[in-house]
């Protein structure tokens, strides 16, 4: 479920659990403050917390082609 939660924020949050040396606990940003895809993700969010079945946690596509990370 983690990597699903993960692929719907398209790389601008790291999961350390991935890491060589995984800490479980630890997720952080992974883009620098100007990178549009933070941008883009938070807008992303929002609608989510604004539309019924969207966002994480909803059932996902786990053979969707974007899910490959």
């Amino acid at each position: 479920m983690i990597k699903d939660i993960l692929a719907e924020l398209n790389g601008t949050v790291r999961w350390s659990g991935n890491d060589p040396k995984p800490d479980e606990s630890l997720f952080y940003i992974a883009v620098r403050p100007d990178d549009s895809r933070l941008t883009r993700t938070a807008a992303r969010i929002r609608r989510w917390n604004e539309t019924p079945g969207q966002g994480a946690g909803v059932l996902a596509d786990v053979t969707s082609s974007h899910r490959t990370k």
